[in-house]
């Protein structure tokens, strides 16, 4: 008998349909339930992509061979220094007409971000140095209005290839703090740790203060659509985030004074906040020209390149691209000692940036 439609279905295409849902069901069950066995075989299968535990033994990772020159300060370098000083043009307009000839070169004329430098530092990538740029890549190329952005260094964070937020202690100094929302902020939200401590020196009381108040996302949602913002007030710092604030109104110096008001900055990481290389530390040194004998002081001692994980340090020189920011104040120091000086922090094993 026909069926009421006029024809009737081969049982073929039903099986078929029937075969076609049955395995539908059976992949969204592999799929979505983590009890099954499949998707503990990814996670196994997996697992060689994911970061590795915070053990040092990682951080300071041997197994890779280095080019003999990475045990050299040339290495570390990546440019060869007298060259440089003889015949470097500076990205004036003057300059303009013979840069605009040079062959084409994307790592010159186009990435905001740079190239990888020759010798890795404690066995993991890290970026070139750019002295010709005064260490700014994304401001001298205008790829930025800031003269302090840091986006170059994002791509190079050592958290982001370690594991650095397992450690029960993960501390950041900001040496030199300047005011609240400028370096403190920018650590704190775009760095991939969370901070247990955030210990900050700034002498001047009236530049760097606590907040008083801090803010909830959810309290602070405002509902989304297309004629308002997302936030009713510009984020702020949690009330909880607070509490693991520590201000000091204090010079970062190589020794103690107590009229000066000057703390020993290496006698403070090792004795009165007792930093181990077991924690997670990140250094940021912002000091106006002190950080030359902090810095001779940490290369002479072994035990403070494995204390601090990651350094971002701005060196301060004397040079004519940079005397329109005040900076004629640090002579006679040049634009190539201060390379000298991050080429020199990565041979003694600081995973040293330079900080804009």
């Amino acid at each position: 008998m026909g069926s009421p439609s006029g024809y009737a279905v081969h049982p073929w295409i039903l099986y078929l349909c029937i075969t076609l849902l049955t395995c539908y069901v059976v992949l969204d069950l592999l799929a979505n339930h983590s009890d099954l066995a499949f998707p503990s075989l990814l996670a196994s299968c997996s697992s060689s992509l994911l970061l590795p535990s915070a053990g040092r033994a990682v951080l300071h990772n041997t197994s890779i061979k280095e080019p003999d020159i990475c045990q050299t300060l040339q290495g570390h370098l990546d440019i060869n220094l007298t060259a440089f000083q003889e015949s470097h043009l500076d990205l004036t307009p003057k300059n303009l007409a013979t840069l605009t000839k040079l062959p084409e070169d994307p790592w010159k004329q186009m990435k905001w971000v740079g190239q990888a430098a020759t010798c890795r530092v404690k066995g993991h990538y890290i970026e070139r140095f750019d002295p010709a740029l005064n260490f700014r890549r994304g401001f001298a190329l205008r790829f930025a209005s800031d003269v302090e952005d840091k986006t170059h260094v994002l791509p190079w964070l050592l958290a982001s290839r370690v594991d650095l937020n397992s450690r029960s202690r993960r501390v950041y100094l900001d040496l030199g703090a300047n005011a609240f929302s400028t370096s403190i902020t920018w650590f704190m939200r775009m760095y991939p740790v969370d901070f247990t401590e955030v210990h900050a020196f700034e002498v001047d009381a009236h530049l760097l203060s606590k907040p008083q108040r801090g803010f909830d996302q959810d309290s602070n949602y405002a509902g989304a659509n297309q004629w308002s913002l997302m936030v009713r007030q510009v984020p702020g710092i949690p009330a909880w985030m607070l509490t693991r604030i520590h201000v000091y109104n204090q010079f970062v110096s190589d020794a103690d004074d107590v009229e000066k008001k000057a703390v020993n900055i290496t006698r403070f990481i090792k004795e009165e906040l007792c930093l181990t290389e077991q924690d997670t530390v990140v250094v940021k040194m912002d000091i106006e020209g002190s950080e030359w004998p902090i810095l001779d002081r940490w290369m002479r001692d072994a035990d403070m390149a494995a204390i601090v994980d990651e350094l971002f340090v701005e060196v301060h020189y004397d040079h004519r691209s940079m005397r329109g920011y005040h900076w004629a104040r640090f002579a006679p120091t040049s634009r190539e000692k201060a390379l000298t000086l991050l080429a020199q922090l990565r041979l003694h094993g600081f995973f040293a940036h330079a900080w804009p």
